[in-house]
């Protein structure tokens, strides 16, 4: 399907991250890790984030849904991206 421009048009999808998950991150890396290691099976919503300049070093965002999220100058040193 296209667009009015002629671009391919993909699935809507929803606008902003997940508040618990966002709320969970800001929290710092070890609550973020613990809370990934109770719930293995929870892709986190962070679609659209705004996490510049956080501090992220070490966290684990292996499947996290980070389209669009704005990460300049965020410390990803040691951060999990992949599985």
């Amino acid at each position: 399907m296209l667009d009015k421009a002629g671009c391919p048009h993909f699935r809507e999808r929803e606008p902003l991250a997940n508040d618990e998950h966002l709320a969970l991150l800001r929290q710092g890396t070890a609550t973020w890790n613990k809370w990934r290691e109770r719930n293995p099976d929870i892709k986190p919503e962070l679609y659209e984030a705004d996490l510049r300049m956080a501090d992220l070093s070490g966290a684990d965002l292996h499947a996290a849904d980070l389209w669009h999220v704005n990460l300049p100058e965020a410390d990803l040193c040691g951060a999990t991206l992949f599985e």
